[in-house]
């Protein structure tokens, strides 16, 4: 459609025509609607084919086998619990104070670092 105008007296008898470039400007102003801005973000987003091909890292195969093996060790030792009363009943178990003293405090230390890692990451 083209524009008709009486000729001097300035009407307009197709508005479509003026307002169509308004329309456009407006359009490219107003903010875009949540469904158009998460189109913008997932149409460059890696196809299906792509997401599948999924390398794993040697530290991540690493942690989960340490993973496994912690799950499969056993809580309690029996065979060291066995041993530490045998000796006990025979009178020979001598603790090392020493030794307890640092596993004491190596777990201290664990235990405060697991809670704020800042202190060792500064």
């Amino acid at each position: 459609m083209s524009v008709n105008t009486v000729k001097g007296s300035g009407v307009i008898t197709n508005p479509n025509a003026v307002a169509a470039p308004e329309a456009a400007k407006a359009e490219k102003a107003a903010p875009k609607s949540s469904a158009q801005a998460i189109y913008a973000k997932v149409k460059d987003a890696p196809s299906v084919k792509d997401a599948a091909n999924v390398q794993i890292s040697p530290r991540a195969k690493e942690l989960s086998m340490a993973k496994k093996i912690a799950e499969d060790t056993p809580d309690v030792r029996e065979d060291k619990v066995a041993q530490f009363k045998e000796q006990i009943n025979k009178g020979e178990y001598k603790p090392d104070s020493g030794k307890i003293a640092d596993g004491i405090l190596r777990e201290a230390i664990r235990d405060e670092i697991a809670k704020d890692p800042s202190i060792i990451l500064g």
